[in-house]
């Protein structure tokens, strides 16, 4: 007998490829499930069950679906956006699925205290599921007596469309486009939904610290609960980040972003090999010394791999 999750595991598969004829999602019943996984009644109903109370899947329940609990179950946004982590999590670094295992995840934490809505999880799902495009995210405080808040922005973006278009020129690289964008400010419940939701679409989170702006620390919270790449940077001379974050990858900065400045805390080349899946010098304090900026290699190479990650 199959253990709960790993028949979970393959319905929620199953239950993610199944579409309508012009490809909208597609509810099922159970003998369907049965037939395509070779479950048994019970182990269809404890797994769809807990796919349910996770928010993975919804049902319909009537008389007369019986051996089952429900007459009909498919799979809501949030549960192809857990496909989507999922498919990212079992890639090894050249490509390659990793042998069958279990890949449902637990329930995913809520990015928002108002609670995501079908709508957020469509847009977040999307977002994953496009191959051809680098998000990256910059969160700070607006107005600051250490830094220009127009020419950093300027200068990190630039940096990020320098890496991607090393990207789509290398030899057999698919069509990149970079969607760069800054966080709003204001924390009303329709808005901070709307932040939560750019942050955990987000391949890569840049957050200024040098002000220690609590806004900011809760964005980057955000951010390092669903395991967004995040890059913390500060002006050079500030404080070091909280020590809650401080092991993450960061670098200082001059002149309003123009230059970073290697102290012995930046990144190697090829750290960031895919996402999810820092190499050695991610996490933690290196001596090597990077040729680029630091964001400008970060973008290179999550944008170098991203393309295989979705396959």
């Amino acid at each position: 007998m199959n253990s709960i999750e790993e028949s979970a595991s393959r319905i929620l598969g199953y239950l993610a490829e199944q579409r309508d004829k012009e490809g909208n999602p597609q509810d099922v019943v159970g003998s369907q499930i049965a037939d395509a996984t070779g479950l048994s009644p019970p182990e269809i109903n404890d797994a769809v069950t807990i796919l349910v109370e996770s928010g993975l899947s919804e049902w319909l329940q009537t008389l007369g679906s019986v051996p089952y609990r429900f007459f009909q179950v498919g799979i809501t946004p949030r549960g192809r956006f857990e496909i989507e982590r999922n498919r990212a999590a079992d890639q090894d670094g050249s490509g390659a699925k990793a042998p069958d295992k279990t890949t449902v995840l637990p329930p995913s934490p809520i990015g928002s205290p108002y609670g995501f809505k079908d709508e957020d999880w469509e847009a977040v799902a999307e977002a994953k599921s496009n191959t051809h495009q680098l998000r990256v995210l910059m969160g700070y405080q607006f107005q600051s007596e250490h830094y220009d808040s127009e020419r950093l922005k300027g200068h990190i973006r630039s940096m990020f469309e320098v890496a991607v278009a090393d990207c789509r020129a290398k030899p057999g690289a698919l069509p990149i486009e970079l969607d760069f964008r800054t966080l709003e400010a204001g924390y009303g419940e329709h808005l901070f939904n709307e932040i939560a939701r750019d942050i955990i679409s987000a391949d890569i989170a840049v957050f200024e610290t040098s002000d220690s702006n609590a806004n900011v620390m809760v964005e980057m919270g955000v951010a390092l609960t669903w395991g967004v790449r995040v890059l913390p940077i500060k002006v050079q001379g500030q404080p070091k980040p909280p020590s809650d974050i401080s092991g993450q990858t960061w670098a200082d900065y001059q002149d309003d972003g123009s230059q970073f400045v290697d102290d012995g805390h930046g990144a190697k080349d090829g750290a960031y090999d895919r996402k999810g899946s820092p190499q050695e010098g991610i996490g933690s304090r290196t001596t090597s010394r990077s040729t680029r900026p630091l964001p400008s290699v970060a973008a290179g190479e999550l944008c170098r791999s991203k393309p295989i990650l979705f396959n």
